[in-house]
């Protein structure tokens, strides 16, 4: 094991292998998710896997990695199979030091794959990933550097948020408030000359999961002509994943309310839909809707994301600038909707 994982415990340096492996085998993944049940941290995550298998089809599947000397194999099976149907997962796989056939045997029976003992031992023996990556621990350290990091906005805090939300949908809803980090994290680059190396990678991991999560929500829509598809992403983003009419609906309810139990409360209710209004008329989200409604965009997010996922990572610095036309198109396509000058961020960068 190379000097980059020295420094990890035997459990996450099999987590860390297990990464490598199932990036080179063409996931998209995500490392210690958290998993957030009405405001309680339940547990974490060890692998969050991602892969487009059509384009109509994706699956999310969750990977539980115990490598201890007695790992307790069979109530693994039962957690991670709860916490696949916990997260509407499609998936779920124990990685485990038990070698025995049965425990194998008993997982295939439930739905659960098994990879044991002899396969972590290949994998073991196999390149360390953090030559070239670095591990999750080495990243958040990154952000530790910056001193100020927790006053100046919480930056580990924004990201933990936007890990969990991997776990509770792939959705409008998750879309939009990834947006909302993604742009501190922009801004951020820009004026945080010490630590933009930092704020960058952080906006790029964000990028990845926007990319993940509007490539799943394509895969209902990818059938519709693109002014159709257009629409419903705009509808999207604008609304959240209610859509226009859920949205009034529950606007309705609550307005409803404060008509009947507050006094003025018909003059409330037409200052309240009226400022509603206007917030979601100055909305830009048609810009998001006309470039992502394209199809060769659509179909190449999912390429995005593992690119944007390996910019935050990689172990030696690398930025946008050389990286594919289609994540460029994704990023300042974002820059463009935050009103963020895509010339002045560039410059921002080079000025290092």
């Amino acid at each position: 094991m190379s000097k980059n994982q020295s420094n990890l415990s035997k459990g996450l340096k099999m987590e860390e292998l297990l990464r490598g492996y199932f990036l080179k085998a063409g996931y998209y993944v995500v490392r210690g998710v958290p998993f957030v049940y009405e405001g309680f941290d339940v547990t974490d995550i060890d692998l969050w896997l991602y892969s487009r298998t059509s384009s109509v089809s994706r699956e999310v599947t969750l990977v539980d990695s115990k490598n201890k000397k007695t790992p307790q194999a069979i109530e693994r099976i039962f957690w991670v199979q709860g916490l696949r149907i916990a997260t509407k997962a499609t998936n779920a796989i124990v990685a485990t030091t038990e070698k025995r056939q049965e425990v194998k045997d008993f997982g295939r029976e439930i739905g659960v794959l098994v990879l044991d003992g002899k396969f972590l031992s290949r994998l073991a023996n196999s390149d360390d990933p953090n030559l070239m990556r670095l591990s999750d621990e080495e990243f958040f350290s990154r952000i530790n550097e910056y001193s100020l990091s927790k006053l100046d906005g919480d930056w580990k805090g924004r990201l933990e948020l936007s890990k969990s939300l991997l776990a509770k949908s792939l959705s409008f809803d998750s879309c939009n408030e990834w947006l909302t980090q993604a742009r501190f994290f922009a801004e951020q680059s820009v004026t945080r000359g010490k630590h933009r190396e930092t704020a960058l990678r952080c906006l790029y991991l964000v990028c990845s999961f926007i990319s993940v999560a509007i490539d799943y929500c394509m895969k209902e829509i990818s059938f519709l002509e693109q002014p159709e598809r257009g629409a419903l992403i705009k509808d999207g983003f604008t609304y959240g994943s209610r859509g226009n009419a859920g949205l009034r609906k529950v606007l309705n309810i609550a307005m409803g309310l404060v008509e009947q139990h507050v006094n003025d409360g018909p003059s409330i209710s037409r200052q309240v839909r009226i400022s509603v209004e206007n917030q979601l008329a100055q909305m830009k989200t048609s810009i998001l809707a006309d470039f992502f409604s394209k199809n060769e965009v659509s179909r190449n997010l999912f390429h995005v994301a593992r690119e944007f996922e390996n910019l935050a990572m990689s172990r030696k610095p690398s930025f946008h600038g050389t990286a594919s036309a289609d994540l460029r198109g994704v990023l300042y396509c974002l820059l463009d909707y935050w009103g963020i000058d895509r010339v002045m961020f560039s410059e921002a960068l080079e000025s290092d």
